[in-house]
């Protein structure tokens, strides 16, 4: 128990940006139980938005192989593969931690409230999140590819555009 707790106290430390990819160990292991994490969450989000039997496969499975392939490119057109492990690992672990820590409370409570995901308020939670992810994320590449936030950041957003409309495509027109 120990040990899990050192890990998510270096992730959250991630998420505040006093740590980076590089506190954690290049391990296997790490990697597939960031991926166990960050699956458990995004099924508990889609859990509570009702989605349908595609869009949960596309969030379950599609959607951590993309980022991981993604994160991958990203450090080979880098010149650091070397350091996808660590990176990954940690891409996905402030992912579930934000999941758990942010995105799943604000959820709950504009759902709960009776807001509709079209809301100004729902809206407005949404950008927040998407800047939170941009950040935390951004800074994550920016350290593990040696380059700018700026850079880090614009392949952050560029893999959520992607993402939410390859998202769009699988919903279909209209939703």
């Amino acid at each position: 128990m120990q040990i899990v707790q050192q890990f998510l106290r270096i992730f959250l430390d991630i998420v505040l940006w006093r740590r980076g990819p590089q506190d954690l160990p290049t391990s296997s292991l790490l990697v597939w139980l960031t991926l166990a994490a960050y699956t458990a969450v995004s099924a508990v989000q889609l859990l509570l938005l009702n989605e349908s039997g595609i869009v949960w496969f596309f969030f379950l499975v599609a959607d951590p192989l993309l980022l991981s392939a993604w994160v991958w490119l990203v450090l080979k057109v880098f010149n650091h593969a070397e350091r996808f492990q660590q990176t990954v690992a940690a891409v996905l672990g402030t992912g579930a931690v934000l999941g758990l820590v942010i995105y799943l409370p604000l959820q709950l409570l504009v759902t709960g409230l009776g807001f509709g995901a079209s809301s100004p308020i729902a809206q407005g939670v949404a950008l927040g999140l998407v800047v939170i992810f941009a950040l935390v994320t951004g800074r994550i590449i920016k350290l593990a590819t040696d380059s700018s936030l700026f850079t880090g950041i614009a392949v952050a957003l560029t893999y959520f555009i992607v993402i939410n409309t390859l998202v769009g495509m699988v919903r279909g027109p209209g939703s």
